[in-house]
């Protein structure tokens, strides 16, 4: 009898596009994420570790699960996706990766700031605040290098910390708990 594969999803970190201050306009530019980055050694936006937007990741999914959206960032398609992992290893800010649908909730920013920086370069990005660590019932968020991380081992999907997030970073995928202003 054949066992029941978990399904995988990609989920990309970042909320930035739009709302991260550019250094380098995107319209003019050529190539693709690594090409830009090796071109502009120091990025394109003010955070250094958001999502370019330049689509390497898109070009890599062979399920044509992933698009560039308005706001300029990656964006996967879930019922599309099949957790293959050619997203992950084609990001160069290593913002995408692979997690199963149980476990909906993430923070979507991997800026490695401090909060005061934060502020000035995304209007989106973490803050390391931790007002989602001290929310968190399950002891499953910590912030580690300026952003929030969740352990998917200790997460039990409640949603509180996408909920308490005051720069609402912390996404569910379902789109259950985030309560936007």
């Amino acid at each position: 009898m054949a066992q029941k594969r978990n399904k995988k999803v990609a989920v990309v970190q970042c909320l930035g596009g739009c709302h991260a201050e550019a250094v380098i306009p995107r319209e003019g530019l050529t190539g693709d994420c690594r090409q830009i980055l090796a071109d502009h050694p120091d990025g394109i936006l003010k955070c250094k570790w958001g999502c370019l937007g330049m689509g390497s990741c898109v070009t890599a999914c062979k399920m044509d699960a992933i698009h560039i959206n308005g706001l300029g960032i990656a964006d996967v398609d879930r019922g599309k996706c099949v957790g293959c992992g050619l997203c992950v290893k084609a990001c160069p800010q290593g913002l995408i990766r692979i997690t199963t649908p149980e476990y909906p909730v993430y923070p979507a920013c991997m800026n490695q700031d401090v909060g005061a920086r934060t502020r000035k370069d995304c209007s989106v990005g973490c803050i390391a605040c931790g007002i989602c660590v001290k929310n968190c019932p399950a002891d499953a968020v910590r912030i580690e290098n300026n952003h929030a991380v969740i352990d998917e081992a200790k997460c039990i999907a409640c949603g509180m910390c996408a909920v308490k997030c005051p720069r609402g970073i912390i996404l569910d995928a379902d789109g259950i708990f985030t309560v936007k202003a």
